[in-house]
């Protein structure tokens, strides 16, 4: 059990988290508002982008009880529709899929609704296109490439184990499986797995393109303490990795697999504290590979050193190489600025900011609608603050300068777009829309893995 700090010890480590320098507060380099309700205190529903109208620019698709929207890049409307959608239960999931679903012209924008009718859009102007229906009682759908021919296909999950593949343009079943794990609040994330040219369903199992188990091993305990998930390539080459946060007291692992075998799993560095949220990124160039940095339960655990704000939920995340060693550990509470929420980071993504070599987490104050930060993941800092009550919280790279953008919905009704005002110094890199582990996650995400 966690031992109170004394009223002495208590004083020191406020006045230490207080004493922290105020990072640069970055103001937002355009906004604009939603044609569509969206309430500050509205669990379902969320925000993602895709370029609707092929015009080479990425546009915004805004989820929310009873309306899907789309915005041009600029900020214009370009449509809004109003019905009976059906909002996945997954907190903050957009519940909307956008593809060339039918492999016509056209981008095509996709959800179900609450007779489980797949309503299919033209993305661009909004106007209907087609339905899809016989599909079950989904509880989440997906876009994934599974016979080559490109965003054309739709994964449809009904619970933790089953699994069912349909064509886009006409719902023809390719196959269907119940040796799927997934886990226990997000829905299955889908890429490029194996380096096929085809995606493959990620989780605590992994499903190939033709809906077969792809490997022999096992991961140990139940699939459904799974807290988070995330694709990247953590050890450089090969399979791209799985990274998986169990959520499983004193025995709580990050867990990271492949296709081929399980490559580590690393108990939690604090006696009892769970992973709860990952993100992988290259937080250290020095270092090979990827580091996956754990979030921390915040108030789950032995890691919080008090039972009273701003102790009392605190979060102790850590850090591990790509081989599953510690690379470090800290408080956040001694690290942010003094006015930050006690309660630390939440909704947190792997985001370049700079154009650099090293990437950075970007998150917003867990428990409230409030401000974001852009953070050091090794060290704790904080770099940039976004001075924002944001309802939701978003990363993608969608001014095509070669680094990421901070993309806030924000409780005014305002969609507000962080970004880098400095001259990228830096060599252009390739752009991350090209690799499927990145656009997948982009689109199919939620609050416990963005």
């Amino acid at each position: 059990m966690k031992s109170l700090l004394s009223c002495a010890l208590l004083s020191a480590c406020i006045a230490c988290a207080a004493a922290v320098a105020d990072p640069r507060e970055v103001p937002a380099t355009r906004e604009f508002a939603l044609a569509q309700p969206f309430p500050a205190d509205a669990v379902l529903g969320g925000i993602f982008v895709h370029d609707l109208d092929k015009d080479g620019h990425m546009d915004f698709v805004v989820s929310s009880e009873g309306h899907v929207g789309a915005y041009r890049h600029d900020g214009e409307s370009l449509w809004v529709w109003k019905g009976n959608i059906r909002l996945f239960e997954y907190s903050h999931h957009p519940s909307v899929i956008a593809g060339n679903l039918d492999g016509g012209n056209d981008e095509e924008v996709a959800f179900l609704l609450e007779d489980f009718t797949l309503q299919v859009l033209n993305a661009a102007n909004g106007e209907a296109k087609y339905q899809l229906n016989n599909l079950g009682r989904p509880v989440a759908i997906g876009v994934a490439n599974l016979r080559g021919l490109g965003d054309q296909d739709i994964v449809l999950q009904y619970d933790l184990t089953h699994l069912r593949a349909i064509q886009g343009e006409d719902g023809k079943t390719l196959w269907e499986t119940h040796d799927y794990k997934s886990i226990e609040h997000s829905p299955f994330r889908q890429a490029d797995l194996d380096g096929d040219g085809l995606d493959e369903i990620a989780g605590a199992a992994l499903i190939d393109h033709g809906g077969k188990l792809m490997h022999e091993w096992v991961l140990d305990g139940r699939h459904e303490s799974m807290d988070s998930i995330v694709i990247a390539d953590i050890e450089p080459g090969g399979p791209l990795e799985v990274a998986l946060a169990e959520q499983r007291g004193a025995n709580s692992h990050t867990d990271v697999v492949n296709c081929e075998r399980i490559l580590w799993r690393t108990l939690n560095p604090w006696n009892w504290e769970d992973p709860d949220k990952l993100v992988a990124g290259d937080f250290d160039p020095e270092r090979p590979g990827l580091e996956v940095f754990n979030r921390s339960s915040g108030g789950d655990g032995v890691a919080p050193r008090g039972e009273e704000e701003p102790f009392v939920e605190e979060e102790a995340p850590w850090v591990l190489d790509a081989h599953g060693e510690l690379i470090m550990k800290y408080y956040v509470n001694d690290k942010k600025p003094e006015w930050w929420t006690g309660h630390g980071l939440e909704e947190i993504f792997r985001i370049d900011w700079d154009g650099d070599a090293k990437d950075e987490l970007a998150g917003k104050e867990r428990h409230k609608v409030g401000a974001g930060a852009i953070v050091d993941a090794i060290t704790g800092e904080f770099l940039f603050v976004f001075r924002v009550n944001a309802v939701r919280f978003y990363v993608a790279d969608i001014e095509e300068d070669s680094r990421e953008e901070v993309i806030v919905l924000d409780e005014s009704g305002l969609i507000k777009v962080f970004a880098n005002a400095a001259p990228n110094p830096h060599a252009p890199k390739p752009s991350p829309w090209k690799r499927s582990e990145y656009r997948r996650q982009k689109q199919n995400w939620n609050y416990y893995s963005p």
